[in-house]
């Protein structure tokens, strides 16, 4: 899979742009200000109809217009897909693949897998859980775990599809029942009543089914990606004793229906769930003990960057019908996270995995040296313009 062609019109400071773009590596030089993270979030918007620096929408219009668009092509296989997201003002949204209108971005992200590197790319580590849960969604969105037998090691792994046991459906399930009784939770707070037993035990059941099928496919995923992690932790960063843990979000020896009834009453006063999938957690730690307390802020984005990679690595080696589906790295201002010799190390890693890069800096000369002259092709981005650069 790969964009072999983006088009951008009043978005951010790109007044519009047209970039035929290499199947592999591609370097886009130029002064703070140009254009260059704009340009990798159009391609970020383009594949998640979001952007990765604003939850707001009039940020990324430019100023002035009244709205935005945004095109691609997409090689998968043999096949080529034409995909575009316009946005306005006023909140209206349009997405379409093919010339087909569709309301679901999901299917843009199904065609165009796309991962963001860059100066903020540590918070995953540091901040939230809910952008460590975010991590394992995504993960769990463009991959599904086949079985997984008493060899845990002979778990398999497949494109995601629409199946009973479809990750993105259990997710939208879950949440509906989470909502549910969460809303009958707060109806009996309000009331001050113990309110009806039958409804919140018929809800929580129902909860706690798709949260086990949910807990279910995150382990297994972790199994799959723990490895490739491991591999690349040590290819990009070289700290020993690492380990990468998942939390489910409640004890592991417990049943979960068993807490909702045993807790409803806490639950009621509180008047949410305090306990479930929406909980989860993944956990780095190094010899032991927490990598975000013992690390050096270096160390903590060589992991990052190592978790995102592996991500990636292993969603690229997944199938579909229509050929491999492959990854989209988009790296922001690579020369600002690491030093010489890590930025070389990260780059011979994306130029052997064969999967089409993005990547920005503000020096073409740093760019060259961290990739050792092995790219596909060459930007200049200066005043929201982009100008291909001969070899």
């Amino acid at each position: 899979m790969s964009l072999k062609w983006l088009e951008a019109r009043h978005f951010r400071n790109l007044t519009h742009i047209s970039v035929d773009l290499d199947p592999g590596l591609n370097l886009f030089f130029g002064d703070n200000g140009s254009g260059k993270t704009s340009l990798l979030e159009s391609s970020y918007f383009l594949s998640t109809a979001r952007s990765f620096r604003d939850t707001g929408l009039d940020p990324v219009i430019q100023r002035g217009a009244l709205d935005c668009l945004l095109r691609g092509k997409v090689q998968t296989g043999d096949m080529e897909h034409h995909i575009g997201i316009s946005r306005d003002r006023g909140g209206s949204r349009e997405i379409k693949i093919n010339s087909e209108a569709t309301r679901k971005s999901s299917e843009l992200a199904r065609l165009l897998p796309a991962l963001i590197l860059g100066p903020h790319s540590v918070d995953l580590l540091i901040g939230s859980p809910t952008l460590r849960r975010r991590f394992l969604n995504w993960g769990l969105f463009h991959v599904k775990p086949g079985p997984v037998s008493s060899d845990r090691s002979s778990t398999s792994v497949t494109a995601t599809g629409s199946s009973s046991t479809d990750f993105p459906a259990n997710w939208e399930e879950a949440n509906r029942c989470l909502r549910q009784r969460n809303l009958l939770l707060r109806q009996y707070t309000a009331n001050s009543q113990a309110g009806n037993t039958k409804e919140l035990e018929t809800w929580s059941a129902r909860l706690a089914s798709y949260a086990n099928q949910i807990d279910r496919q995150r382990a297994q995923y972790v199994e799959l990606y723990r490895p490739l992690f491991t591999e690349i932790v040590q290819q990009l960063a070289g700290i020993d004793g690492v380990a990468f843990d998942y939390y489910r979000g409640w004890h592991r020896e417990t049943d979960l229906l068993d807490i909702y009834l045993k807790e409803a009453d806490l639950d009621q006063k509180r008047g949410f769930t305090q306990k479930g999938f929406q909980r989860a957690d993944v956990r780095i730690t190094v010899s032991g003990q927490p990598a975000s307390k013992v690390c050096s802020r270096g160390e903590l984005k060589s992991l990052v960057w190592a978790m995102i990679l592996a991500q990636g690595a292993l969603a690229s080696d997944t199938s579909t019908s229509e050929g491999a589906r492959g990854t989209l790295y988009l790296i922001d201002d690579l020369a600002s996270e690491f030093d010489e010799e890590h930025r070389r190390r990260v780059c011979k890693f994306l130029v052997e995995t064969g999967q089409q890069v993005l990547l920005t800096g503000v020096e073409e000369k740093s760019l060259l040296v961290a990739c050792k002259n092995q790219y596909g092709r060459l930007f200049h981005v200066k005043h929201g313009e982009v100008e291909v650069q001969e070899h």
